[in-house]
């Protein structure tokens, strides 16, 4: 994870797909497995090594719509990161990666990007179109749709000056709805007061980049957020950090949105149990027989 002023970010790699093949890439391990694991976003992955050939590695993912997302620019981008790995998937599996760990180039290099194969897959239209508006070059290109989990959906709508991301947020649960509502328009409000950042826009609506695109929708959803980056954007090193940054939005959402429930369910239990303190020490007083002067009882009426 990294953080920027409280703020936490996950990281794009897969801990658990960097964890297991740092020992087979960079520590020399050479044994038979078949490890079976998922990721955000409904993403399922699969690292299996033949007892025969121990030092040969296949890691297989499957991911909702990867075959639109290769049309869509994500080929390009793993023929550039993993030049001659791509093999034939298992059943069940979309894209599949092998490689020998005994003849890596640079091992720490292959590590780190196969443990980013997620992110490359769902960033290839982005990075299409980024590179695009980077050469100048983007007012041809067309309006691609990211379905990548079950009725949400990212929209990149290029430009000739800009090129327009749009995520349809939705949540299963009515309360992370409305707290994704008040995160989302959090973002059109911080955008106001750093001059760097791209416009933002919350809508409940779709917005007109994409109303001809959107059949139809959950009117109750969270709503439609939308990043309009512009050519200084993804000028350089900012094109890689914007792609990495937009990949993983929906789960820096969700994990805030859980945080902030946490946060809000300690501090009630916090206050129920101060409650509780007051009204334990809080014991009633008795009301005692009164005597007069002369001994008898005075009872008040």
């Amino acid at each position: 994870m990294a953080s920027t002023k409280g703020l936490i970010f996950l990281d794009s790699r897969s801990a658990i797909l960097h964890e297991n093949l740092q020992p087979r890439i960079l520590e020399g391990k050479r044994e038979p497995c078949e490890i079976t694991f998922d990721d955000f976003d409904d993403v399922s992955f699969k690292i299996s090594c033949q007892p025969e050939t121990p030092q040969l590695v296949t890691v297989h993912l499957a991911m909702k719509g990867a075959a639109d997302l290769k049309r869509m620019g994500s080929s390009d981008l793993l023929d550039r990161h993993f030049p001659g790995m791509e093999t034939r998937p298992d059943p069940g599996f979309d894209i599949a990666l092998q490689f020998d760990c005994d003849n890596l180039a640079n091992p720490e290099e292959t590590l780190e990007q196969i443990s980013q194969l997620k992110r490359h897959v769902l960033g290839g239209p982005l990075h299409k179109a980024f590179t695009a508006l980077a050469n100048k070059s983007s007012g041809s290109a067309s309006a691609e749709t990211i379905s990548y989990r079950k009725n949400e959906a990212i929209y990149v709508c290029p430009s000739a000056s800009k090129v327009v991301v749009v995520f349809y947020v939705d949540f299963a649960d009515a309360t992370d709805r409305a707290v994704a509502r008040v995160f989302l328009q959090e973002f059109v409000e911080a955008q106001r007061t750093v001059r760097t950042a791209p416009p933002v826009s919350f809508t409940r609506e779709p917005p007109r980049e994409i109303a001809s695109m959107v059949s139809n929708f959950n009117p109750d959803a969270a709503g439609f957020l939308a990043f309009a980056l512009e050519d200084r954007h993804v000028q350089g090193d900012r094109l890689e950090k914007a792609v990495t940054m937009l990949t993983g939005f929906r789960n820096y959402l969700h994990y805030h949105i859980k945080c902030s429930k946490t946060y809000l369910h300690m501090r009630m239990r916090k206050r129920v149990a101060g409650w509780l303190q007051v009204l334990n020490r809080a014991v009633p007083q008795l009301e005692t027989e009164k005597k007069t002067a002369s001994g008898k009882s005075f009872t008040r009426k």
